[in-house]
């Protein structure tokens, strides 16, 4: 099997591009995409089926501009798997996620931005010409400003200076998560055990990094949950026993450690927000009431 063009644009790779082959995937990185990570069985077929490329590509360079690893593609993942990351796949979603990105990597401090439709449209989960409309749709909507629009020929566009605009800001920022219980995250937790402290900061980090991610999100709440699970017993001196049981069977109901099922899919930010927070609020009493001797 020859590997020259990746499998979600069809664009061409080089040697340079690809990663030694060590198992039964390939994988490479480029400017558009990020990092791509499929398997052997499905390289072909993705390159020549009919899937959602620009979606999966979507995922591939957002993992990448995180730092995240890249998620391997399998013939699952094609067929509707991808649609557990939650990718934005409505216009108006993919919209507001290109005009957080703008304002999260720059533009809530009038940076400007230059952008080319052939190279960029995977920041907005969009084709080409998909991501000249998201465009077109902000300026007319007054969230972002563009001092220059050139056609390359061929429907390739660049778009110099842009910008997003004051109204744009607000928006962009109403998009973001909220940030409830803001005391329960600025104040220091210390349980007494320099490990388990690192992984509480560690959790907090994860959750709220931006650009935030339910990946990120769901992996903080993992790594709450895991520091609650040996104090299920000590728990009981400050809840009572049924609340205990209760807390728990939330955590396992919930996708965050038990991929049953029976467990329920949690594909909402505001879901993650809901446990992340119930999570570090228990730690959070448990410790200091353990400090008063409770």
């Amino acid at each position: 099997m020859t590997f020259n063009q990746c499998a979600l644009t069809r664009y061409p790779l080089y040697p340079e591009n690809f990663f030694p082959i060590t198992g039964t995937f390939v994988e490479y990185e480029n400017d558009v995409v990020g990092r791509v990570k499929i398997s052997l069985s499905v390289y072909e077929e993705l390159l020549n089926g009919e899937f959602e490329n620009y979606l999966i590509a979507g995922i591939c360079k957002e993992r990448t501009l995180k730092g995240e690893d890249p998620i391997l593609i399998t013939s699952d993942f094609i067929r509707g798997g991808y649609k557990l990351l939650n990718p934005p796949t409505e216009f108006e979603e993919k919209c507001n996620h290109f005009l957080k990105y703008m304002y999260l990597d720059g533009g809530k401090e009038n940076r400007e931005f230059e952008f080319y439709s052939t190279k960029h449209f995977a920041l907005a989960y969009a084709d080409p010409e998909e991501l000249h409309r998201i465009i077109d749709q902000l300026v007319q909507d007054r969230s972002i400003e563009v001092r220059k629009i050139h056609n390359l020929s061929q429907r390739r566009y660049l778009y110099q200076g842009v910008k997003v605009s004051n109204s744009g800001k607000e928006l962009a920022k109403k998009e973001l998560p909220k940030m409830p219980m803001f005391g329960l995250v600025s104040q220091e937790i210390t349980t007494g055990d320099t490990e388990v402290d690192k992984k509480i900061n560690h959790a907090r980090k994860l959750f709220f990094d931006e650009p935030q991610t339910m990946d990120g999100m769901r992996s903080a709440c993992e790594t709450l949950s895991y520091v609650l699970e040996p104090l299920r017993g000590d728990l009981s001196s400050v809840f009572t026993s049924g609340d205990v049981s209760d807390f728990f069977k939330l955590v396992n109901t919930f996708d965050i450690r038990h991929n049953k099922e029976s467990t329920k899919d949690l594909k909402h930010p505001e879901q993650l927000e809901w446990v992340f927070y119930t999570l570090l609020n228990s730690i959070n009493t448990y410790t200091k009431l353990k400090n008063k001797g409770i």
